[in-house]
Order: C-alpha cells, then structure tokens, then sequence
C-alpha cells in the first residue's frame, strides 16, 4: 500500500511539474502599481490612461522575470 501511495505521489509531482504556472491577471499588476505609487487600485486607474497603464504593466513584468 505504502508502495502505492508513492509511485502515486511520483505521478502527481511529475504531471505537476509540467504544468505551467497560471498567469497572473492584470488586476494583480496594476495593484502591485497602485502599491507602488502609495495609492488606492481607483486612484491609479483614474488618474492614468490605459495605455499608461499597459505600458507600466509591461514594465513591472519585465523587473519580475
């Protein structure tokens, strides 16, 4: 049984290791740069264009690589 549960867990870890991880939704980065800027996600979105943003985006994601 203990031999069982082993080659199962083998399995497990060895599909979970192929699998990439889930990307992270833009909600996520442009509150990491709302954080940043030391203000509120509603703030940041009204006060920059959305072109802005995705540019910010683009950046933050190229430091976190």
């Amino acid at each position: 049984m203990a031999q069982a549960d082993a080659e199962i867990d083998r399995e497990f870890e060895a599909d979970w290791d192929m699998e990439p991880p889930p990307p992270v939704p833009q909600l996520v980065w442009v509150s990491r740069l709302a954080r940043q800027h030391h203000t509120t996600y509603g703030r940041f979105v009204s006060t920059h264009t959305e072109e802005e943003i995705r540019e910010l985006v683009e950046q933050l994601k190229g430091e976190t690589v």
